[in-house]
């Protein structure tokens, strides 16, 4: 008796649930969204451009060549650097 009421409760149960996914299933359709409209692409108002190619370096290239650019070199060890202040500091002793 006990397992005919369980077998039929739990045969109600799935098909209650069984209509209501059915109900979830049929989902309204709703009318085509307008141009501009939120969630929809938006045309592009202009064409693409493609980036024109690198001109090129070598002989030929149409420009004149670039001169070339004296590098400074890094002071020695003993030369001050200019624009610092020499301070003669005290030599502190270790330890205090």
């Amino acid at each position: 008796m006990k397992r005919t009421i369980l077998t039929v409760i739990a045969l109600a149960a799935l098909s209650i649930t069984a209509v209501q996914a059915q109900q979830l299933q049929t989902i309204p359709t709703s009318p085509a969204p307008l141009p501009g409209s939120p969630g929809t692409a938006t045309p592009t108002p202009y064409p693409q451009i493609t980036p024109t190619s690198v001109p090129k370096v070598g002989p030929g290239s149409g420009g004149p060549p670039l001169v070339p650019i004296e590098m400074p070199s890094p002071p020695t060890k003993d030369q001050p650097l200019p624009g610092l202040e020499q301070n003669p500091s005290k030599a502190k002793s270790p330890g205090g």
